[in-house]
């Protein structure tokens, strides 16, 4: 009993020896495993960032920019990180019903894949490049809409119309292809050029109009009834062109009532193509608006 005791002893001082290195070898592997990790992701999402694919890319730098990874990694992913973020779009889907009203319950997915499961008004980011986008909604005819998001882009608004679907029980069938709305203000465009227009009548009216009356109060106190033929041919030529200026202001305030009228009742249609026609008569001239809708 007493020689066996020793071997005994020595099999448990080397069963101990063998568990405490185990266990100092097990994190030294875990690390290694870790910051091998941390590399791969680094490649990857540099190769991402450049195929364009920035969401991606925006993960794996989120990966290997976490404190598990070593001191020169974070480093680097951390600027990438940044410069990922800020070139990555954003965008913020709406749409709407028949009536006009904001609809939320809308699934939205890009190129295929699930986008948005609900329209909240929040931004949601995707990759720059061609992307259609389809919006889908219960009992409405699904819309595409095909759009270029520029890289940088950031809270770009898309907006479609959903109207009641054609199909019995609301069935999805082929999209109908729309074209994005990016901002309301592209639909301002023929008001607001059509408002300029009008100032500008107004201006070059008045203008006229004050230095005619100068120039034929100076000829009545100066010339008057025997005054040169040029001189009294000039103040006339002011006094008309003060008349087709005020025309055209006239008739381009007009259209730019009658388009914003006409979007506010139907966002969809296509921009209005208007021309403003002025006809000189004797002594003034007319004015006409023409509008292709």
């Amino acid at each position: 009993m007493n020689q066996r005791t020793p071997r005994r002893s020595l099999f448990a001082a080397l069963a101990a020896l063998a568990a405490s290195a185990l266990a100092y070898l097990q994190p030294a592997r875990a690390h290694a495993g870790d910051a091998e990790a941390c590399f791969t992701a680094s490649e990857e999402g540099q190769r991402l960032r450049d195929e364009g694919q920035l969401r991606e890319a925006r993960a794996r730098f989120i990966s290997c920019g976490s404190a598990a990874c070593p001191a020169l990694v974070r480093s680097d992913c951390a600027g990438w990180l940044s410069d990922v973020t800020a070139r990555l779009p954003t965008l913020i889907l709406s749409a709407e019903d028949e009536q006009g009203q904001d609809v939320a319950d809308v699934q939205v997915t890009v190129d295929g894949a699930p986008l948005a499961a609900r329209l909240d008004g929040k931004a949601v980011e995707v990759d720059p490049g061609e992307h259609v986008l389809r919006f889908e909604r219960a009992g409405s005819a699904p819309v595409a809409l095909r759009l270029v998001v520029r890289e940088g882009e950031k809270l770009r608004r898309i907006s479609t119309r959903l109207v009641r679907s054609a199909t019995p029980g609301g069935a999805a069938g082929a999209p109908r292809e729309d074209r994005a709305a990016s901002s309301p203000a592209s639909a301002l465009l023929l008001p607001i050029a059509l408002g300029g227009v009008a100032a500008a009548g107004s201006v070059a009216y008045a203008a006229l109009g004050l230095s005619a009356r100068a120039d034929a109060d100076r000829l009545r106190t100066t010339c008057a009834p025997r005054c040169a033929e040029a001189d009294v041919d000039a103040v006339r030529t002011k006094i008309v062109g003060a008349n087709i200026a005020f025309g055209i202001g006239v008739a381009a305030l007009g259209g730019a009532v009658a388009a914003l009228l006409l979007r506010r009742a139907d966002p969809a249609a296509p921009a209005a193509a208007a021309a403003v026609h002025v006809v000189p008569l004797p002594g003034g001239a007319a004015a006409a608006l023409g509008a292709r809708f």
